[in-house]
């Protein structure tokens, strides 16, 4: 097992060149990676989310050799691998689309490496025992089995099993849930935790499902426009957004974040908006840095998870900000929760209820509050976080 460092990594394509490229020739280049830093420690698993286009598979590729990169070093523990190729980094790879040899049944798909190595048929079937025991029930009923016959599902474990059997250092998975049905989505990402945390093997999973992400990661990277935006626990990056990006990124429903112009009356900071007479009084623990930051007359974003709003009045007045506010929409999930969709001014907020007793119906009035202090400020400048 290794860890993973990636040290001011570059990677750049260029869509508009002719296909005889020369150095010399004229050609807008595009950043998929972006003087990247990234560092995975041995036996985590970091997922990796973000936009699509945003560069979380160009990634995986520099990671496993499949892309040369223009700048920068990928370490495998202390060994520098940037200029090693794929088949000699030890890594092991599952695509969304699986890449099960169509024509071999199970069995062969999983032997294929070491029969072009000429290994002995014995410690094949011993590698092919060790991996049918680690994916658990169920799984040597498919080794006799031609791809086309196995469900999504079955395909995903084979394709992990030929991850598996070749005994890697380093997983590297690029969305291999995005194609089964939920139920089956859920089931499958569980034995999966199962088998890298059984294995303790360094991983690098890929995937635009957040759930997935903090279901299977013990960190998590957030990516924007070849960039790194943050990295951390789903906690950390969910309750200390760093940036306005992974504020309003993070999270779903994500967060409501209004356009605000900090102020000073009589002494004391308020956010507010004049046209709409919306008034939030900031904390007195947020007021120094704040002034230090000399953010007073400027404008500045505020956020509120949608969970932090509540129905109705709360008798407690200290830190609670209240507000009336038109209900445009509402919608009741699956899991009993309520998105009411609001407006109030220009502004349309999200909330989220859980232990509700009424809903007011569309069009209708109704007061709503929340804990100022459970909210975030954002420079609107810069979209760094001043309050998180």
């Amino acid at each position: 097992m290794s860890s993973i460092r990636l040290e001011g990594v570059v990677k750049k394509f260029y869509p508009d060149r002719p296909l005889f490229f020369r150095k010399s020739s004229l050609s807008s280049a595009i950043f998929a990676l972006d003087h990247v830093y990234l560092e995975i420690k041995d036996g985590e698993t970091m997922g990796v989310i973000g936009p699509t286009g945003c560069g979380k598979t160009t990634l995986l590729k520099v990671i496993a050799g499949l892309e040369k990169i223009e700048k920068g070093k990928v370490y495998f523990g202390d060994k520098d691998v940037t200029r090693l190729r794929p088949r000699e980094r030890g890594i092991g790879m599952v695509f969304q689309t699986y890449a099960l040899y169509p024509h071999m049944v199970t069995r062969e798909n999983l032997a294929f490496p070491f029969r072009l190595r000429k290994w002995p048929e014995h410690m094949i079937d011993e590698k092919i025992e060790f991996t049918a025991n680690t994916l658990g029930v169920g799984f040597r009923e498919l080794l006799g089995r031609m791809p086309r016959t196995l469900s999504q599902g079955q395909k995903q474990r084979v394709a992990l099993g030929r991850c598996i059997i070749r005994n890697p250092s380093v997983f590297l998975l690029d969305e291999p849930l995005s194609s089964l049905d939920a139920k089956l989505r859920i089931k499958t990402r569980m034995e999966i935790k199962k088998i890298l945390r059984k294995f303790s093997v360094t991983t690098v999973y890929v995937t635009h499902d957040q759930s997935e992400a903090v279901a299977l990661s013990h960190r998590i990277a957030i990516m924007r426009e070849g960039k790194i935006e943050q990295v951390g626990t789903f906690e950390e990056v969910y309750n200390h957004p760093v940036n306005l990006f992974v504020a309003g990124f993070v999270g779903d429903p994500s967060m409501n974040l209004l356009q605000l112009t900090l102020a000073e009356k009589r002494g004391e900071l308020v956010m507010g908006e004049p046209v709409y007479n919306l008034k939030i009084k900031v904390p007195k623990e947020w007021e120094r840095k704040l002034r230090e930051k000399e953010m007073v007359g400027k404008d500045l974003v505020f956020g509120i998870r949608p969970e932090h709003i509540e129905l109705g009045k709360n008798k407690s007045s200290n830190g609670i900000f209240t507000f009336r506010a038109k209900v445009e929409d509402r919608e009741v999930t699956i899991n009993n929760k309520a998105h009411l969709f609001l407006r109030i001014g220009h502004h349309r907020l999200l909330a989220t209820l859980e232990n509700y007793r009424y809903l007011p119906a569309p069009g209708e009035e109704a007061d709503f509050t929340f804990s100022v202090n459970k909210g975030k400020v954002f420079n609107k400048e810069n979209g760094l976080a001043l309050i998180s």
